[in-house]
């Protein structure tokens, strides 16, 4: 039994660095710029698009589709927690598969957190309300955010 969990053990991917992606638009040279971590099928997302919306943005992508937001707002609240520290809820905007926090106070409270942390639990409800998590492991994540967000922070505005 040992012998099988150790090989469970040694077979596990090692945890896959933030990839940047930095696109500059052909017509209005408006710049895209995000920083993606991908984990267990899930996608961790921090993005920005001056010309589209104002600061940056924090989007996963579930591979279960999600809980419709309430039928006003279409969000909806989702819980959180870096390491060990104090679970936090925050109303998240639900399209399909993937959910977007946006704001200048959340987006930093959570970013803060992200940076400093080296893992990352969101729990959520499906589209049949039943609740599961995803789990990041969070390595590297600081260089790649802010290579993203420096990307960003340069761009003509479009016209």
């Amino acid at each position: 039994m040992i012998l099988i969990a150790l090989a469970l053990n040694a077979s596990e991917l090692p945890v896959q660095p933030m990839t940047v992606e930095v696109v500059r638009d052909p017509i209005t040279d408006g710049i895209r710029a995000s920083a993606t971590l991908r984990e267990d099928g899930n996608r961790l997302v921090v993005s920005c698009q001056p010309h589209e919306y104002h600061g940056p943005r924090i989007t996963f992508h579930s591979r279960r589709w999600l809980q419709r937001g309430y039928f006003f707002s279409g969000q909806r609240p989702v819980t959180f927690r870096f390491d060990n520290q104090r679970p936090a809820r925050m109303f998240w905007e639900i399209d399909d598969r993937s959910a977007t926090l946006d704001g200048d106070r959340r987006v930093a409270y959570f970013l803060n957190g992200l940076f400093v942390s080296e893992r990352l639990v969101i729990r959520t409800r499906d589209v049949e309300k039943r609740r599961f998590d995803m789990i990041f492991h969070l390595r590297d994540v600081r260089p790649a955010v802010e290579q993203a967000l420096r990307a960003c922070s340069g761009a003509p505005a479009a016209g």
